[in-house]
């Protein structure tokens, strides 16, 4: 069975879906918002979605930005048309109406990287105005559930400076396995992150409240996916 998400993806308060063209001008505004936002905070530990990250003094910058939004939202039509298709960069927007709040990205295919296979490196970002509501924690878990039918542990990457992002996989499950060069931006130091997916369960708020009942409904699940193939 080829892994795959099947969209959209609907949560207590969000909608999770394939970008538009019609997303490009909010999608510019939040990547905007973004760069301002670790220009005022990045001493406490916020940094920029590496995709949309131009620093403060680079000449033209909000129009390298612009470019940047453009980039990813053509990248991300390509990505879905692709047979198996691999990386999905989808739009996370509030269920009341429709509004787009940020991106969640996952890759269901594993990647191979100086001879080892990667498993899911799960990125997120959101507009700075919708932080500390629980929305990146929201859709970070619904791409894992998604994640997790098909794998027993997922691979993270966060810069070693970004408080925001360590917390974030960390209240997931996740624990710190070891450190590299990082493929993006100027080639910054990575982070390595791994996630199993029993821990990623035992994370769950629900299963907090009633012990390995989440995860062994998942379990019976695979299990009964297994025996129809």
């Amino acid at each position: 069975m080829t892994p795959e998400i099947k969209l959209p993806l609907e949560t207590a308060n969000l909608i999770i879906d394939d970008f538009k063209n019609s997303d490009y001008a909010r999608l510019r505004e939040i990547a905007l918002n973004i760069n301002h936002k670790s220009d005022e905070d990045n001493e406490k530990g916020y940094m920029p979605f590496y995709a949309f990250q131009v620093d403060k003094d680079t000449p033209d910058r909000d129009v390298l930005i612009s470019q940047k939004v453009a980039d990813f939202i053509i990248k991300s039509h390509k990505e879905k048309l692709e047979e198996p298709r691999n990386v999905y960069r989808m739009a996370i927007r509030l269920k009341d109406n429709g509004l787009l709040i940020g991106n969640v990205t996952i890759n269901m295919l594993p990647v191979e990287e100086n001879g080892k296979l990667i498993y899911g490196d799960r990125g997120c970002c959101l507009d700075p105005q919708y932080a500390k509501r629980g929305y990146a924690n929201e859709a970070v878990r619904a791409v894992s559930h998604e994640f997790f039918k098909y794998y027993d542990h997922m691979d993270i990457t966060a810069h070693p400076n970004n408080a925001y992002s360590s917390k974030l996989i960390q209240r997931s499950g996740g624990r710190k396995v070891g450190s590299k060069t990082s493929n993006y931006g100027r080639g910054e130091p990575r982070d390595i992150y791994r996630i199993d997916r029993d821990d990623f369960y035992k994370s769950c708020a629900f299963n907090q409240q009633m012990p390995n009942l989440l995860g062994l409904l998942i379990k019976r699940k695979l299990q009964k996916g297994d025996s129809q193939k």
